[in-house]
């Protein structure tokens, strides 16, 4: 349970002491049999199988069922057909369960009769003042104290997720499961939660995203939503997020298409697009388009939650150093696309560039291409660069284009870093050239707080992402002076 903090409900799921599993078996190509595996391989707390059919499940006593468990446990996990997952829940709720995860299919996403099972089992829960996640869902990863439910069995889970300050929030159980496979184990963030609801037959977005807002090792979260479920009071949870934590939101669901997509995928009822855009806009969260953009702005916030200083009233004017004016001229196209703008430098700043760095022949401007510098100068000439651009202070934020190439061995990467820490104005990188050293690049530039993107659209969402969280804070600090 959470240190030094009231008891939360959904400590229960999140921070068990104990787990029994229904369905669990040591059939492998079952979802029951990765479940418990998973769990017995890595969760530090008691493992009970259960299962009607078996005396032992991977070497560990088995029980009929959660009634004749030795003890009520704190959270119980049901895979098992939907039409039996109602005697499972009356079960779990007269032996004292605190939170039940079900994670079988067959509910409200099939139509009536999955709607009728769904309602029953709620209604079981509530009437117990029992919690249940799900159905229809892959359930939860945390990665300190380790816990992975999934039905997807992955050896040395456990060992393998980097605790880290994101949390993923997923309306679709696989989307949760599979990102975190996807960008988690390649090193692309690493994450405090991983929740997939599912139907939300009772706990939902609202219920998370509160319980994570006090989490202390949760400093950033995205969302992947189908549909809200308590609109005034989640637009009210995001609010309060916001003043702790950036929040990033993809709500599916614009087209009529999709709503539908959406309906026979988790049974969510999709509302009006335009009014829920605003909506999460004036709470404070930032609304991405795509599962790309969505954890793009999770590694940016991962790397860097904390709001960046801001120079102008504005909080939205960029400065860009690059080694190409095309990607600069792009770039600019996309910033303005994001309502930000290129910053205006000083004339001491034009000064000190012209004098310190570039050569006689070339007159400098933003963006500052500095490629006959470098040519010039080598790369004291992008290091000297970056300090008074990032010294003006007409300029909020700053996005570098290199290149990549047997150069990056020598890029001034502890000098850049001490530079961006002693302004503390947020930093985006995009890279191109020689693939090869793309992965050294990213990863020096990681080690000194700077993400890396090798898309420019991308680079420049997260410089809005930056810049929009920063004047955030900056608004609510303002309103409590």
């Amino acid at each position: 349970m959470k240190d030094d903090a009231p008891l939360d409900p959904l400590d229960f799921f999140f921070r068990p002491r104990s787990v029994a599993v229904v369905g669990a078996t040591p059939d492998r190509s079952k979802g029951g049999y990765a479940i418990i595996a998973n769990l017995l391989e890595g969760f530090e707390g008691k493992v009970w199988p259960v299962n009607p059919g078996r005396r032992e499940v991977l070497g560990v006593p088995c029980f009929p069922s959660v009634r004749e468990l030795p003890e009520a446990p704190d959270l119980a996990v049901v895979f098992v057909p939907a039409e039996r997952v109602p005697g499972v829940v009356r079960d779990c709720a007269d032996k004292g369960v605190r939170a039940v995860l079900v994670e079988s299919g067959g509910f409200a996403e099939v139509g009536e009769r999955g709607a009728a099972l769904q309602e029953e089992i709620a209604g079981t829960a509530r009437r117990a003042g029992m919690r249940l996640w799900g159905p229809n869902c892959t359930g939860l990863v945390n990665s300190d104290p380790p816990l992975f439910t999934p039905f997807m069995r992955l050896p040395g889970m456990n060992m393998r997720v980097a605790q880290g300050n994101l949390a993923i929030v997923a309306q679709s159980g696989m989307m949760a499961a599979g990102f975190m496979i996807q960008y988690l184990l390649t090193g692309y963030f690493k994450v405090s939660k991983a929740c997939a609801i599912g139907n939300k037959a009772d706990v939902d977005e609202t219920d998370v995203l509160r319980y994570l807002t006090g989490d202390r090792s949760t400093r950033a979260v995205v969302l992947y939503l189908e549909s809200v479920s308590r609109g005034r009071e989640f637009l009210r949870a995001v609010r309060e997020a916001t003043e702790r934590m950036p929040v990033v939101v993809l709500k599916a669901g614009r087209s009529e298409q999709s709503k539908r997509a959406a309906a026979s995928h988790t049974g969510s009822i999709a509302g009006d697009d335009g009014v829920a855009g605003g909506a999460l806009r004036q709470a404070g969260a930032l609304r991405v388009k795509d599962f790309g953009e969505l954890m793009a702005l999770g590694r940016a916030f991962a790397m860097h939650p904390e709001p960046f200083r801001l120079s102008t009233p504005e909080g939205n004017r960029v400065a860009v150093i690059t080694v190409t004016g095309g990607g600069g001229v792009v770039l600019s196209d996309l910033l303005q696309d994001l309502g930000l703008r290129l910053a205006d430098l000083t004339p001491s700043t034009l000064k000190r560039l012209q004098e310190e760095v570039f050569p006689e022949w070339m007159g400098p401007a933003n963006p500052v291409d500095i490629w006959p510098a470098v040519e010039k100068r080598g790369l004291a000439a992008l290091e000297r660069s970056v300090e008074i651009v990032l010294a003006d202070e007409g300029v909020d934020g700053l996005l570098l284009l290199p290149f990549a190439s047997r150069m990056v061995r020598d890029y001034p990467f502890a000098a850049l870093g001490e530079t961006l820490r002693r302004w503390g104005k947020a930093a985006v990188s995009w890279v191109f050239g020689d693939r090869r050293f793309f992965e050294q690049f990213d990863r020096s530039m990681e080690d000194i707080g700077v993400p890396v993107f090798p898309d420019l659209s991308l680079c420049a969402l997260a410089m809005h992402g930056y810049l929009h969280y920063a004047r955030l804070r900056r608004r609510s600090s303002e309103r409590w002076e």
